[in-house]
């Protein structure tokens, strides 16, 4: 591959050579190199600790507060990134390598580093290749949601022992509903229609008020429309992770059901925050649910979530039926002096597992499972021509000790990934001619092989280095791929008492 040879600041230099100089000499014995992976941005020091390696191969993880010379090389490092990759690595015989870049990180939960070749180009929504609902009308009855909403109310009088025209006075207490016109306005404004139920509610308040002590949608306040409106044109911080630095092949969220109830989405567009837990969590009416799902079903997002929404209910008239039950059925705890109550619903949240949706390596496996395969997992020395031409396959991940043959793959109209980190393959150059590739994963010596042979994929968008062995080994593949030189800094020295 390319030299990645360039010029080096030598004030970037010298800190990285303080920073190799604190790891050498927190090495263990008989260590032969160590290093550390970091991220910098203006904020803070990202950094995943020193590793060392020693003689017999073994590695040995290091202790070192996270070095503050590494923000002062983001703050020197005149590429004008938002976020700063750093990979340092030092050699007992006092040799350090650095690189430096905006575009290369190290995944969290992925085969290695990635680097990102096309930040216009997001990952694919694994929720858009799943079919909508079979079943397209509402579970949910405005007026039995509205009846349920007051028999809940009347039960949360009787339970605190509240005089009897307690419950009157609730009309007083709660925010004062809106009329079907002023409803609209604000369904325009969010640009998708609220389900029946939930625009019903809203005919008889606006929301709970935002007090701790209501919290009338299992244990989350019922926001008020302009709430809604708001958090509908907020950053969903929740689902920012959905970048090619965290994404991953086979991340698709199943819900342990044959046909899945919610689309398996970081986001969407049809899912509208309707109540907030003040923790981070958050109750969702879906209007745009998967194939065994109700429109105006709810779901649970957010900080705990993070990994994909879990299904709730299947209506917010089925969530009030389900609190009202509880209720009734004793299955709360409550401090009156502080008017506060805490449900136990039963309700049906199914978390499901993060799996794949299919495994290969086996005959008759691959195009002709059900429910559509969107991700193989081949894990088995066998041939890839099960799922030649397959419709819904997306993701491949290969693992296999005997060649392979990339062929089959070739004609599936959407498959945009391919991990062969941990995989032989005799026809790599059959990667560059897959015309929807985006993600590809592989080894040092393999990415040599492909593009000697043939060049990266067209469409590739993030390109992964598995097992790279060196801040060098990373720069001479960057550059290979044709990334951006001044983008991809190398830097090289030595210890000053190893010269």
């Amino acid at each position: 591959m390319t030299s990645p040879q360039n010029p080096q600041n030598p004030q970037i230099t010298a800190l990285l050579q303080q920073v190799a100089h604190s790891m050498a000499k927190g090495a263990p014995p008989g260590w032969q190199r160590a290093s550390i992976s970091a991220r910098a941005d203006r904020h803070a020091i990202g950094c995943h600790g020193v590793v060392n390696v020693l003689a017999n191969g073994r590695t040995r993880p290091g202790s070192m507060r996270t070095p503050k010379q590494l923000k002062r090389v983001f703050e020197l490092d005149d590429t004008g990134a938002d976020a700063l990759a750093i990979e340092l690595m030092v050699f007992a015989d006092g040799r350090f390598e650095a690189l430096t870049s905006r575009a290369i990180a190290l995944q969290p939960q992925g085969p290695g580093h990635v680097y990102v070749l096309r930040p216009d180009v997001r990952p694919p929504d694994p929720g858009d290749l799943q079919s909508g609902p079979v079943d397209p009308t509402q579970a949910g009855d405005p007026q039995e949601a509205v009846r349920l909403l007051w028999a809940y109310l009347r039960k949360r009088t009787e339970i605190f022992g509240w005089e009897p025209g307690r419950l009157e006075r609730f009309e007083d207490v709660l925010p004062g509903p809106w009329n079907a016109e002023e409803i609209e306005d604000y369904e325009r404004k969010l640009g998708v229609p609220l389900p029946d139920d939930l625009r019903a509610l809203y005919a008889v308040a606006d929301g709970d008020g935002g007090d701790d002590g209501s919290r009338l949608f299992d244990r989350h306040i019922w926001l008020d429309l302009d709430q809604l409106v708001s958090f509908r044109h907020a950053d969903h911080w929740w689902a920012a992770g959905d970048t090619w630095q965290y994404h991953r092949l086979g991340s698709v969220r199943s819900d342990g059901l044959p046909r899945a109830t919610v689309r398996s989405s970081a986001d969407r567009p049809g899912w509208i925050v309707f109540a907030d837990s003040t923790g981070g969590d958050f109750l969702a009416v879906d209007m745009d649910p998967a194939e065994g799902g109700r429109p105006g079903q709810v779901i649970r997002v957010g900080l705990h979530h993070d990994d994909g929404p879990v299904y709730v209910a299947d209506s917010v008239t089925e969530l009030l039926r389900l609190e009202l039950a509880a209720l009734e059925r004793g299955d709360y705890r409550c401090d009156a002096a502080s008017e506060q109550l805490w449900i136990d619903a039963g309700l049906r949240e199914l978390p499901g597992d993060t799996a794949e949706d299919a495994d290969g390596g086996t005959e008759g496996s691959g195009a002709a499972a059900e429910p559509p395969v969107h991700h193989a997992d081949v894990t088995c020395d066998a041939e890839l021509s099960p799922l030649a031409g397959d419709p819904t396959l997306a993701a491949v991940t290969v693992r296999s000790a005997e060649p392979v043959s990339l062929a089959p793959l070739r004609d599936c109209p959407r498959l945009y990934g391919l991990d062969l980190s941990r995989a032989a393959v005799r026809d790599l150059e059959v990667a560059a001619l897959i015309p929807g590739l985006r993600y590809l994963a592989m080894r040092p010596e393999q990415w040599r092989d492909l593009i000697e042979r043939a060049g990266p994929p067209p469409a590739l968008a993030a390109a992964v280095l598995a097992d790279a062995s060196s801040p060098e080994t990373l720069a001479e593949w960057a550059v290979g791929l044709g990334g951006d030189r001044d983008d991809i800094r190398y830097y090289t020295g030595r210890l000053p008492d190893h010269t």
